[in-house]
Parts: C-alpha cells; structure tokens; sequence
C-alpha cells in the first residue's frame, strides 16, 4: 500500500507539468494583489502556493478581471480558481477543493446620501445598485428582482464601481466587510466617506478555491489533502494572522 501511495505521489507533479496546470483569480487586495514587480501577492496567493508546495504540484497564479478568470475556470482544462463563492448553481460546475475564508457581504452608501434607507433587499430595489460582471452578487440580485442597467449596473472593476458610486451615477454598491476600504483606497478615494448602510441576508460569504471539471482527479484530491494538512499543522492560520485576517 505503501509503495502504491509514493506512486501516486510521485505521479501528480508529471501529470500536472505534462497538462499545465492554470491557476487563476482576480486583483483583490489584501487575499490576492500585485507587489511592486507585477508578481502576485496576498494571504489567499500564499495559502495557493503552500498548498501547490505540499501537494508537490507547479503552476503560476495569473490575476484577470474576475468574469475572464471565471469564464476559464469553466471551460479550460486542469484551471483552478480562487477565491470563489459557492452556491447551488455553481455546485455542479466546479470540482469544490475547499473553503479558503468568509465574508459578510453588505450595500455601501455614501455618508452624504442620508436619504438612502435601506433595510431589506425590496428596499434596495429603489436605488441602483453597483456590483461586478460574473460575480455570484449579479445572479443574487438579479434573482431577487433587480434589472439591468435600471437598477443594476455592472462592471469588470471595482475601481469603476466606486467611482460610479463617488460621482454620484449609482446610490450603492455591492461589496463585503473586508475588502472594500482597500479597493476604495487604491484607487485614491476617501474611504472615510463610505458606510455600511445593509448586510445582505442569506447570501453566500465563504470563499472556495474550486477546480474545473476537467481538471485531473488525482490533482484535486492532492490539493485537498494540501488544505487540510495546513489546517491541521497551523500553517494555514499563521498566513492569516500575518495578513491581520
């Protein structure tokens, strides 16, 4: 049995070279950013990589504006992608590795608009309402009776959405509780300006890091097994503690 294992093991790194192995996801600072070199950083980038380390696997993380890394993740071969919502519609397109964190989404104002009153997502409906193109919060608000481009607009960049939102061209946007001071800040807006004005209910808030269905078996029981082990020997949580997540 033993000898069976090593064999295994020993395998999956020639599979993963001989297939190339894709690994995509999108720039979303601090889980997974560029530093000053144009090389992917970030506590979600570092967790993929220990994991690509223990499972003895190589790939290059490539960061694309997340409907392109979505849409490759569905129709490329031996293509994993983090970091992901999952839901039922998702559940049976994706081979599902495991949960990287989780979020709490919310609907953000600006401070200024104190006539926004927001207490349900029916009351949303009265305002236009900013989300991502392929993001999981299109299909959410779609579903509950948004429409496009009257209530609902999208956009392949988060800098877009904010500056819609600042400019006055939309009255919120749909964001989380982590990510958007940062997606805010980098684009040279006053995140003080913005607030939390809603938490969205009974929406999906943990990410996933999920592989294609083509992808190889052995290569996703690898990467399992990998985020596991991490959980289990501390590693994961030190990569955590160290990005203050």
């Amino acid at each position: 049995m033993i000898k069976i294992i090593l064999l295994i093991l020993g395998f999956i790194p020639s599979l993963a070279v001989a297939q190339s192995l894709h690994i995509v996801s999108e720039n979303v600072p601090p889980l997974q950013t560029y530093n000053s070199n144009k090389q992917p950083i970030g506590a979600m980038v570092e967790i993929v990589q220990v994991m690509l380390e223990k499972a003895q696997l190589t790939a290059d993380i490539k960061l694309y504006p997340w409907a392109r890394s979505y849409q490759l993740a569905l129709n490329q071969n031996n293509t994993i992608i983090f970091s992901l919502l999952r839901d039922k519609a998702r559940e049976d397109k994706f081979q599902w590795i495991g949960k990287l964190y989780m979020l709490n989404s919310y609907l953000a104002t600006l401070k200024t608009r104190s006539d926004i009153k927001i207490d349900t997502i029916a009351q949303a409906k009265a305002y236009s309402v900013g989300t991502i193109r392929g993001d999981l919060a299109e299909n959410y608000l779609l579903a509950q009776g948004f429409s496009m481009n009257k209530n609902l607009f999208i956009s392949s960049k988060y800098q877009v959405l904010w500056e819609l939102l600042y400019s006055g061209r939309i009255e919120a946007v749909f964001t989380n509780g982590m990510l958007w001071r940062h997606e805010i800040a980098s684009i040279g807006l006053d995140e003080k300006q913005v607030q939390l004005s809603y938490q969205v209910p009974n929406f999906a808030s943990d990410l996933y890091i999920a592989a294609s269905l083509t992808t190889d078996k052995a290569i996703v029981v690898a990467l399992t097994n990998a985020l596991a082990t991490m959980k289990h020997d501390g590693s994961y949580q030190a990569i955590l503690a160290k990005w203050h997540l």
